[in-house]
């Protein structure tokens, strides 16, 4: 930005209104402009608005899933000690990576601009990956520099053309050329053919000459033949089968054992290479110089094939101003001239020279803005200077790009080196200010902050703090659970124990405020949030122990499942789960054991939360069925029945209005108790009466 002042959006606020301004999920700002508080007709309401910037389309957040996978094998295996296939898996990676980029390419006629950005940055992408990764395979590029980069405009050269239709061989020309009688005629037939052999495009070139009509007007017949000969078929044809000859014997350097070529003659060794070049460059030229030959064809009325072919020979041999008229940007003419003229020029020498002198030649300067940043990529890659290549993409390119080009650039020494420094005023390397970067313009958004999270665990210096405050701004829902469920999952997957029971416990909460009670116990219990379990279960233990249990039976046989499993420590969860014991058991349901059940239940509990039971106990003992306490129980109860009289409160007339009925339970349980504990006796006394019987242990469940 280089200090100038940057619009990212407008927003409503009346005259005189303060701005507050709060930073909201990465790339996001909330404003709310605060009117003062006066008594007039005139005044408005203050207005909230949320400004983003860097959103991705749904082009870009394709690209962003689809690149996440390869990014993550390519920083795991970083983690791990250098191995030998270290180049190898950076070497997938950048192929991964440029085919993610070219999967959508252009699906209409002309490109988009999205489009065209995402053919513009693969076209960035595969050059760095060609100088800083493919260049440490192969000896530093020497000899190579002109096919590979021959090769790379071919792929990218929409995106270096800035249109499709710019492109050397449009597809609606292709086929116009294809479906017309006289192809020759059509006005770009000519300037075609001489850019496809300008660029080495040699199968498309011969394809072209392959449509002139001459070919289908030429039927053979000998020169002596007067009429029956077409003398300008035969003309252009011998003008035309000499050049398709030179074509399909274009030279080609290629690797050793590599599969041959579908046009052109490849040669292993740079030698050869250089001495058949020579050679064939040579025939070139002494054919466009056959004055002979062209002065045939203009008398028989192929002037215009005599032209066009001359300009295509010219090319082939290596002639400047030829090369400089059949190309139409300075990327076009650098390839063309290596390919004619410095077969064989090395990146960091005659390169970066060749570079300056065709930027000039082709008109860089006027050059639209992805060429002039392409030109300073270019010479950032010749000097295999990684830093100044970040920092020419870092103005064009977007926050995906950034975040994902590190790694090509370190795969060679000298990007390594370079991007694994500290920045001083950031505490971290470059590297993790991009992720960074890209993990902001992620946050946002539904769809993509989860990825967010993805690419900020592999920030060593901030990654931690940023994920943290991410999962904890996040805005959750309870008509949605999504959002907290995944960051409870990152926050578990991550090692972050206390953002994940935060979130686990504000779900809970959004489900009780929503009148979700057993939502909300589901979501507390994940965190042992037993207070807030407690403050949940409050109306429902609240009506169990004013006898009101049967008007919420319905709800307390749904909710029994999730009773059963929460965590210990709320005295409501307690209450309830000894309501169920005690109805149990008073019903007969379980025999003895019912009850048995929850006395020992009871007996478990803290003093403070078995004392908040005395009503729902006090309320069971007397409908109990006879027998349905053992000895054991009956004294126990008995015991603790006393103890919580004892502690019943003495002060204000409420409490002693209050305690005087509690007491008057109490003395009816224990009254229960008692007839429970003389039955028990007095069919203990049957029992040792009747012969051949023993009797029963006291405090066996009967």
């Amino acid at each position: 930005m280089d200090g100038e002042p940057v619009t990212l959006a407008g927003v409503p606020a009346a005259k005189g209104a303060r701005l507050a301004v709060s930073w909201g999920l990465g790339n996001e700002l909330h404003v709310v402009d605060l009117q003062e508080m006066v008594a007039s007709a005139a005044q408005t309401e203050s207005t909230a608005s949320v400004v983003q910037w860097g959103s991705l389309s749904a082009g870009q957040r394709r690209i962003a899933y689809d690149s996440l996978g390869a990014y993550q094998q390519l920083q795991q295996a970083a983690q791990e000690p250098l191995k030998p296939e270290a180049w190898a898996q950076a070497a997938r990676y950048s192929k991964t990576v440029g085919a993610v980029l070219a999967a959508d390419g252009v699906r209409g006629a002309e490109a988009t601009a999205e489009e065209l950005a995402t053919l513009q940055e693969r076209a960035l992408w595969e050059l760095l990956a060609l100088f800083f990764l493919e260049s440490s395979s192969t000896g530093g590029m020497q000899g190579w520099a002109a096919q590979d980069l021959a090769r790379w405009l071919r792929g990218n050269a929409a995106a270096v053309a800035g249109s499709v239709d710019a492109a050397p061989l449009p597809p609606q020309l292709a086929r116009a050329l294809r479906e017309a009688a006289l192809p020759e005629a059509v006005p770009e037939y000519w300037p075609t053919l001489a850019r496809l052999a300008a660029l080495g495009w040699i199968e498309d070139a011969v394809e072209l000459l392959g449509l002139h009509s001459a070919w289908l007007r030429y039927d053979g017949s000998a020169a002596g033949e007067g009429a029956a000969g077409d003398e300008a078929a035969r003309a252009a044809v011998a003008a035309l089968e000499a050049t398709t000859l030179l074509l399909r014997r274009f030279p080609l350097l290629a690797a050793a054992g590599a599969a041959p070529p579908a046009v052109g003659r490849a040669f292993s060794a740079p030698s050869e290479f250089a001495q058949f070049r020579r050679t064939w460059q040579a025939q070139a030229a002494a054919l466009e110089r056959d004055g002979r030959l062209w002065g045939a064809a203009e008398a028989a009325g192929e002037g215009a094939t005599a032209a066009g072919v001359r300009a295509v020979l010219a090319v082939l041999a290596g002639e400047e101003a030829a090369l400089a008229d059949a190309t139409a940007n300075w990327a076009e003419l650098l390839v063309a001239q290596l390919l004619h003229i410095y077969p064989t020029a090395r990146p960091q020498a005659e390169l970066r020279q060749l570079l300056q002198r065709c930027f000039d030649t082709g008109g860089g300067a006027a050059a639209s803005e992805f060429l002039q940043v392409l030109a300073a990529a270019l010479e950032a890659c010749c000097d295999l200077d990684a830093q100044a290549a970040m920092r020419v993409c870092s103005a064009f390119c977007s926050d995906w790009f950034m975040a994902h080009a590190p790694p090509l650039l370190a795969a060679h020494p000298a990007g390594a080196s370079v991007l694994s420094r500290e920045l001083p005023h950031l505490g971290g390397s470059q590297v993790e200010f991009y992720t960074l970067e890209y993990a902001a313009s992620l946050m946002p958004h539904t769809p993509t902050w989860p990825l967010a999270a993805a690419y900020l665990a592999w920030c060593p210096a901030h990654g931690q703090a940023a994920l943290e405050a991410l999962l904890h701004a996040l805005p959750l829902d309870a008509a949605d659970p999504w959002p907290a469920q995944k960051a409870a999952e990152l926050a578990a997957f991550h090692g972050l124990a206390r953002a994940e029971q935060d979130i686990l416990r504000q779900q809970g909460v959004l489900f009780w405020q929503a009148g979700q009670p057993g939502a909300a116990l589901a979501w507390l219990a994940r965190c042992s949030d037993a207070a807030r379990i407690d403050v949940a279960l409050s109306p429902l233990a609240k009506a169990v122990s004013s006898g009101e249990g049967a008007a919420h039976a319905a709800a307390l046989e749904a909710l029994q499942p999730l009773l059963e499993a929460l965590p210990p420590g709320s005295a409501n969860a307690a209450l309830l789960a000894v309501h169920r014991l005690l109805e149990r058991g008073s019903s007969g349901g379980g025999g003895g054991r019912g009850m048995h059940a929850a006395v020992a239940a009871l007996a478990q509990l803290p003093e403070a939360m078995r004392d908040s039971c005395l009503q729902l106990v006090c309320g069971t003992l007397p409908v109990m069925p006879p027998g349905a306490l053992g000895e054991a129980d009956v004294l126990w109860l008995l015991q603790w029945l006393l103890s919580a009289e004892a502690r019943l409160p003495r002060g204000q007339q409420d409490q002693q209005r209050g305690a005087a009925g509690l007491a008057s339970s109490i003395q009816v349980a224990r009254l229960a108790l008692v007839r429970s504990l003389a039955a028990a006796h007095m069919q203990q006394q049957r029992g040792m009466a009747a012969p051949g019987q023993q009797p029963r242990q006291l405090g066996a469940p009967a």
